[in-house]
């Protein structure tokens, strides 16, 4: 069983259809849902994971992507300013995924497993030196 992470962007009109159903029930893939932002008259966003068949799963991001149903990855919508990080170790702290990798010898000190990020901002609310912008 396969697993991968996606963010999926729809259009005002797309948010009507029944797409995440459509992916569980015509693809049997395991859906789960981290993240969402639909507002009616606006583009929604999906953070999800999908689990199954390596090919189920492609044909499932095919199907997505012929409704206009744009699939990025996780680390499209958040950036890391490693000049910025005195260390402070607070975002570490905070993250729920432990998605926060710290390295204090290296020039990168901090940084966002992307595998593990769920792009809930706590890491940028608690950063005094904001290191961590997100555009979810």
């Amino acid at each position: 069983m396969k697993m991968e992470r996606a963010v999926l962007s729809f259009s005002p009109d797309a948010i009507r259809r029944p797409v995440t159903y459509l992916l569980v029930s015509n693809y049997k893939l395991r859906l789960n849902i981290l993240r969402a932002k639909v507002m009616p008259g606006e583009e929604g966003r999906l953070l999800i994971e999908l689990s199954g068949d390596k090919d189920k799963i492609r044909q499932g991001l095919e199907y997505l992507a012929s409704l206009n149903v744009r699939i990025d990855r996780v680390q499209n919508f958040y950036d890391v300013n490693y000049s910025k990080c005195k260390e402070a170790k607070k975002c570490f702290q905070v993250c729920p995924a432990d998605a926060i990798e710290l390295r204090p010898e290296d020039e990168r000190p901090v940084d966002i497993i992307e595998d593990n990020c769920i792009l809930c901002e706590k890491c940028r609310e608690v950063c005094p030196e904001g290191v961590f912008t997100f555009t979810f």
